[in-house]
């Protein structure tokens, strides 16, 4: 009932209150952790996570960076290999996205008949 009633605090368009749910939400999160306990799908069941992405767009950048920590600590990215070819990566002046080159040009040579393969 806890996380629940946190999570819907967080349509409160008060600062100050919004953090205390924040904080509040932080350490219940972080005991659970603690404990092996998945407290972080009770807050999705109650939407939480999607308040929690809504408040990265609030005036507060107090309730901003609170809200940015505990998605990034809680709900960040299971696996991190595949995001390597999702960002763009800077080559000089230009950015690439997607499989990098060279793995394409190997994989070119390794199965083109016109190479003999």
């Amino acid at each position: 009932g806890a996380i629940d009633s946190l999570c819907s605090v967080m349509d409160i368009n008060d600062t100050k209150m919004l953090m205390v749910a924040l904080d509040a939400l932080e350490s219940i999160l972080r005991v659970g952790q603690e404990l092996g306990k998945d407290y972080c799908s009770f807050v999705d069941e109650c939407d939480g996570l999607e308040k929690l992405e809504l408040l990265q767009e609030h005036q507060s950048d107090d309730v901003y960076k609170k809200a940015v920590e505990i998605i990034e600590t809680f709900f960040g990215c299971e696996d991190e290999a595949e995001d390597e070819n999702l960002a763009p990566a800077l080559d000089g002046d230009t950015y690439a996205f997607g499989i990098p080159q060279k793995q394409i040009d190997e994989s070119f040579e390794e199965e083109c008949p016109a190479n003999g393969h």
